[in-house]
């Protein structure tokens, strides 16, 4: 498996190219809009913009992470995330992964999800994910230095996909 450059702390390159390298390695050639139900795009592109600043793969760990980082890094309102994770179509995905999967996960996580606590106590200033696309241009060394993100040195495990990114909520037919 090749190594994906957002992942590492120091990387140069921009939010878009991050962005875009992960959806390539998800296979997600396009932003989300033409891929989800349409009141859930905005939600997974921002979702994706996180994923690449923090350094978190898609796996279900990357994905548990990225939670974490969201509720304790961003702005990000509690009620926002839970509007998306509420979502029927959300709710499918999970169940799809398994609730035990899920919750065995979390446990097994602990240590990793303190660190990231810890790194996210440490910051700066939390980074304001809703205006993501303003951002979109800027490297991401430079962005994770100004807002004082320390990416944890526990390892991710493999950097491959479970299928736990929510751009696997497909476009309901009318």
């Amino acid at each position: 498996m090749r190594d994906l450059d957002y992942l590492n702390p120091n990387s140069t390159q921009t939010l878009r190219e991050g962005v875009r390298e992960l959806r390539a390695h998800e296979g997600a050639t396009s932003d989300a809009a033409e891929n989800v139900v349409p009141d859930l795009s905005d939600d997974i592109d921002m979702h994706d913009a996180i994923h690449v600043l923090f350094g978190c793969p898609t796996n279900l760990l990357g994905e548990i992470i990225a939670h974490v980082w969201t509720a304790f890094g961003t702005t990000v309102k509690m009620q926002d995330m839970h509007r998306v994770n509420m979502h029927d179509d959300h709710q499918q995905v999970l169940s799809k992964i398994g609730y035990g999967r899920l919750i065995k996960t979390w446990l097994s996580s602990l240590p990793r999800i303190i660190a990231t606590l810890i790194s996210a106590m440490a910051m700066k200033h939390r980074w304001p994910a809703e205006d993501y696309t303003f951002y979109l241009d800027q490297r991401l060394c430079d962005l994770r230095e100004n807002f004082g993100i320390r990416l944890p040195e526990l390892p991710l495990n493999d950097q491959a996909s479970s299928g736990a990114a929510l751009r696997t909520i497909q476009l309901r037919n009318p």
